[in-house]
């Protein structure tokens, strides 16, 4: 552990202990290296390099390839056993193709205008297909000429920034869709070039052949003809998909790819699966190589005085203890995908907020972990399908209760409040608390709920608005609002202490008094970057602020900076501790001493 001086006080990285897969895509392959079946799974690992895990679908014995860079991959097709043709997120949009009997990696291509590859397939011309983002795109690789090259745009639609899933089951189309302004699903011509809509906006491709096309969207589903794209009333069709899935003990379906020998295998979070039959219960086992260190997302103490965090990506939480440097990770906390934002203690059990699926979860760590029966950690009502991105993370209130402050579903402007009752763990949720804007930050103290709205969405280009600070009255509701400016910018950056309201506006750190209700212009903080975290030090003595590669250590009491001190890097996710200030760049844990 290297320790560095600086200024007052100490920053000592304390170790690595957030460690986690997250499987983005899977295939099966006949290995030429050795022979051997083994099924491949694409790992992203959030701030980390991902990775290629080959499991011998015999022996269960793994072996674990670096990609060439990027997180990790959407994209994976098996190119006739010969090449693993792999496409990156979500920096780059790497086309990684990997040669089977050498183990090599040819150059890495790229468009230059993506981050994003998302799933791929594999055309009837031999060659590979992509969506991707923000472009919207499909993208089209060569195996033979290695060569990367954009058909275009699918959509005419400029806020339209997804081109996913896509499907090669039709001969000579590529089947597309996208969103999320305004969906769409449209069939690209692989001879002439040429795209064409069909279907009804909104759904996906489930499955296509060479005679018909099966949509849908939640659990409808609609079909067509894969000649004149013709929509199709005939019921019989849905007995003839042949997708197929295996039951797991609690009822859940998981993906199932075909094995030699009528075997099935899939994956489920950080756990594997291998039947002999589909009317068999898949037994999870954990992968077979180590699970690499990640970014972590979030952080926050117990009363015994331990770490716990949340991975960037991959749904799993860790516990760290600063005793003695040991660490543990969990499996999955839900059924959901996505990452764990909101994270507190009341009584002893860690309540948790949770993108993709907006989901509520409880867990106990004094009982045994049964997340699979939903017992614990178990799920409770979630804010989905309207909002989906707990944005604005998870504070006490002053009545006890969780306080999470939520975006809208993928291609919607707005956002919520949902407060969980730790007794009784019943959930409420108030929508739309300011029209079309997210919840960004939320604080509380022993009178109110605090929290900051801006123009952020998923799936859409952040919105230029007159964001909001709100206070919020567990029983009236909200009681008051102070509206920004267009060019004024608010973020997560707020945090109620020594019964003020600190908030991050911009490169400013400026202080809301609740006696008042308005700000305080003479405790105005100018910063050099913007504040990604606020957390309080010394029983609410202290203000810490995280503003880049900057923290300031604010007295309360005289409204002065008593001490800046550098960083590692950017922070945004911290915790107070009696050993000091706990705080995380990427996939490290620091600590600062005070």
């Amino acid at each position: 552990m290297a320790t560095v001086e600086r200024g007052e006080s100490q920053v000592t990285e304390v170790g690595k202990p957030c460690r986690n897969f997250n499987i983005l895509a899977s295939a099966v392959i006949q290995d030429p290296w050795d022979g051997r079946e083994k099924l491949v799974l694409s790992n992203f690992a959030a701030g980390q390099t991902g990775n290629l895990i080959f499991i011998d679908t015999r022996t269960g014995e793994g072996e674990s390839l670096m990609l060439p860079g990027d997180d990790g991959a959407w994209g994976l097709v098996n190119w006739h056993n010969e090449k693993l043709v792999v496409g990156t997120c979500p920096n780059h949009a790497y086309l990684h193709c990997l040669d089977l009997r050498t183990r090599e990696w040819a150059e890495p291509l790229r468009d230059e205008s993506e981050k994003y590859f998302w799933d791929m397939t594999l055309g009837s011309d031999d060659r590979i297909y992509g969506g991707t983002w923000p472009g919207c795109s499909l993208l089209r690789y060569d195996p033979v000429q290695h060569k990367l090259e954009n058909l275009g745009r699918v959509s005419d639609n400029p806020k339209n920034l997804y081109s996913r899933p896509v499907n090669a089951g039709v001969p000579g189309y590529i089947l597309i869709a996208g969103g999320y302004d305004a969906p769409f699903l449209k069939a690209y011509h692989i001879e002439s070039g040429t795209f064409r809509d069909f279907g009804t906006p909104g759904y996906i491709v489930r499955e296509a052949n060479a005679r018909f096309i099966c949509t849908m969207k939640d659990r409808d589903l609609e079909f067509y003809d894969s000649t004149t794209f013709e929509k199709l009333e005939d019921p019989q069709l849905q007995e003839q998909l042949t997708g197929k899935t295996a039951v797991l003990a609690n009822g859940d379906k998981v993906r199932a790819l075909p094995l030699a020998e009528a075997r099935w295998a899939g994956v489920r979070g950080q756990d594997y699966y291998i039947i002999e039959s589909l009317d068999h219960v898949p037994e999870l086992k954990r992968i077979p190589v180590p699970a690499p260190a990640t970014r972590i997302h979030t952080i926050t103490t117990d009363a015994e005085g331990h770490i716990w965090g949340a991975c960037g990506f991959g749904q799993t939480i860790f516990r760290f203890n600063p005793a003695d440097g040991s660490y543990w990770n969990s499996s999955s906390v839900c059924s959901s995908g996505g990452e764990v934002y909101g994270m507190r203690f009341v009584e002893g059990k860690l309540f948790l907020s949770a993108y993709v699926g907006g989901d509520h979860i409880v867990y106990d760590p004094t009982q045994p972990w049964d997340q699979l029966g939903n017992v614990n950690p178990k799920s409770l009502k979630p804010v989905r399908p309207d909002y989906v991105r707990p944005e604005g993370r998870t504070v006490i209130g002053p009545d006890g209760g969780l306080w999470t402050g939520w975006s809208a579903k993928y291609g919607t402007y707005g956002g919520a409040l949902s407060r969980i009752n730790p007794e009784t763990e019943e959930v409420d949720v108030w929508k739309d608390v300011i029209p079309e804007q997210q919840v960004a930050g939320v604080a509380a103290d022993d009178r109110y709920v605090y929290f900051t709205t801006n123009g952020g969405a998923s799936g859409l280009p952040y919105r230029d608005v007159q964001g909001h600070l709100g206070v919020w009255d567990p029983e009236q509701g909200l009681v008051h609002t102070i509206q920004f400016g267009l060019e004024e910018k608010l973020g997560s950056g707020i945090l109620a202490a020594a019964g003020l309201v600190y908030v991050g506006v911009g490169q400013e750190i400026r202080v809301f008094d609740p006696a008042r209700m308005d700000f305080r212009a003479e405790r105005t903080f100018a910063l050099e970057a913007p504040c990604g975290w606020l957390v309080a030090a010394r029983e609410g003595a202290t203000v810490a602020a995280f503003c880049g590669k900057k923290l300031l250590l604010i007295d309360t009491v005289s409204g002065t900076v008593e001490q800046e001190v550098d960083l590692p890097g950017p922070v945004r996710a911290a915790t107070e501790h009696p050993d000091g200030i706990y705080f995380a760049v990427e996939e490290a844990l620091y600590r600062l001493s005070l």
